[in-house]
């Protein structure tokens, strides 16, 4: 049920911001684990080892975006459309068996045919017990992901990121622990990930199963949530498809080595990911199933859809300045000027692939995700073609490229078939403007960073001017006096 029917689109924003600056805490402490070990495994492992982990982590990522069976998307669309307390948990309880049978299923292929993945991925079938405990740690977390949905759905962002703290120093101590006992086991890392995902999920049910499930299957539902789920299935293995693929023919043209220096490259890029765009879907997807009846949903995505190009831009500028200081305290092996360019390119790729999730609220509303499909796997096949030919010639960075132009391709294909069921005004205008003043500092950090370095204090000072360009050119005068009030807020009297 609405609690606010009638609440304007600043009261909308305002309640996305807040609750995203939450969810951001919490994106940052779910991936945490991931960067702190970046370091430590860049440090542990040979490149080549870390290939294999980076192939290996890519086999979990795909099974996962299988087996989870899409229920994590399905909920808020099928949660919304009841009223009472009890059909919203018997809707929770029909997905989650889905679900559950769903990881169940991806344990045991994990389990059973390790050794058969292992030779298709690495041509040898010695690494089974990592992609056993990868495919167990996979499944508990998609299972979690479900978890923190809910907490989201119920705007519990506080309880959701204290779920995600609670794995971080479970996860990092005991891959620590595990690597001293046997260094260089590439279980380790997959292991700790798995024990620290099955405290959360122990956790969550100890605190909010009576809260949350009930006895009783929503029959109905089961109609209309396996369609929508097998949908997103789909197109998320198309996602998947596009970002792992690349994996697949560095390691055909190139080297194990050269697989893991792309990997490390981009999990840095896609940091944009962890401070940006999750904790904004985590607020974005129920808000936007809730509101949409709501007589100002068009306008409320028309703002939305710049502001979040607006922080993404500033972000970017950021990295593009700092990101030659900041990248060597999370790769402890030799560090290239193509890594950088790999980070800023999958980086400012990551922002606009990120706006998938605004624009594709057409098909959502109407049920229609499996027309993503369309877009994704037209998209994966042209860059997988790309890539077979750049790849060779230009490594690391031609994989890189093509990832940022398979980025813009993706949104604007969803868009213009969502856009039959659900449109909104895209201010193009203001959108060049934020693109004009990104333009210099991205040159500056793909190409000159490293033949021309300046002083940390002026590229300090060059961010702060950009961020005035920004003030200046890019907020309209009512936009101005609102960021002016908000900032006043916060400076004492």
């Amino acid at each position: 049920m609405n609690v606010n029917p009638e609440s304007s689109v600043s009261s909308k924003i305002k309640e996305a911001g807040r609750h995203s600056i939450v969810y951001g805490l919490g994106s940052v402490a779910q991936s945490a684990v991931g960067f702190v070990l970046l370091p430590i495994l860049t440090g542990a492992l040979t490149k080549e080892d870390f290939g294999v982990y980076s192939l290996i982590l890519m086999a979990s990522a795909v099974a996962g975006a299988i087996f989870y069976l899409g229920m994590t998307s399905a909920l808020p669309r099928s949660y919304f459309d009841y009223q009472s307390a009890d059909d919203r948990r018997a809707v929770f309880t029909t997905a989650f068996v889905i679900l559950l049978g769903g990881a169940l299923i991806q344990s045991g292929v994990g389990y059973f045919g390790g050794q058969l993945i292992s030779k298709a991925l690495v041509g040898r079938n010695n690494y089974s017990i990592p992609i056993a405990w990868a495919f167990l740690g996979s499944a508990i977390g998609f299972v979690n992901q479900y978890f923190f949905s809910y907490l989201r759905i119920l705007r519990k962002s506080t309880a959701s990121v204290i779920f995600s703290l609670i794995g971080l120093p479970g996860g990092i101590g005991l891959t620590l622990w595990l690597l001293a006992r046997s260094p260089g086991d590439l279980a380790a890392p997959f292991e700790a990930l798995a024990w620290s995902q099955l405290a959360i999920m122990l956790i969550f049910i100890g605190f909010f199963g009576k809260e949350a499930f009930t006895f009783r299957i929503q029959k109905e539902e089961l109609s209309r949530l396996i369609p929508f789920g097998v949908g997103s299935v789909v197109a998320s293995f198309g996602g998947i498809l596009l970002d792992w693929a690349d994996r697949l023919i560095i390691e055909h043209f190139l080297t194990l080595a050269d697989v893991g220096s792309y990997s490390a490259a981009f999990r840095i890029g896609t940091l944009i990911n962890i401070i940006l765009i999750s904790p904004f879907s985590q607020i974005w997807s129920p808000m936007m199933m809730e509101y949409r009846t709501h007589d100002n949903i068009k306008e409320l995505f028309t703002k939305v859809f710049y502001y979040f190009m607006m922080i993404g831009t500033v972000t970017l500028a950021g990295a593009s300045l700092f990101m030659g200081d900041i990248l060597p305290l999370l790769i402890r092996s030799e560090i290239s000027h193509q890594m950088i360019s790999v980070i800023l390119l999958v980086m400012l790729g990551t922002l606009i692939y990120g706006c998938t999730n605004i624009v594709a609220a057409g098909l959502l509303y109407e049920r229609k995700v499996a027309q993503v499909s369309y877009v994704y796997y037209t998209v994966a096949g042209i860059k997988i073609g790309v890539n077979l030919l750049i790849i060779p010639v230009f490594g690391i960075v031609g994989a890189a490229v093509t990832t940022l132009l398979a980025s813009v391709m993706i949104p604007t294909g969803i868009y213009a078939l969502a856009r039959k069921y659900f449109s909104f005004i895209i201010d193009w205008k203001r959108l060049a403007l934020l693109g004009f003043n990104l333009l210099l500092p991205l040159v500056y950090g793909l190409f000159y960073f490293s033949e021309y370095p300046i002083a940390l204090p002026l590229r300090i000072i060059w961010f702060f001017v950009f961020c005035i360009l920004i003030y200046f050119t890019c907020f309209s005068s009512d936009e101005k006096v609102q960021l002016k009030n908000v900032v006043l807020q916060f400076v004492p009297s």
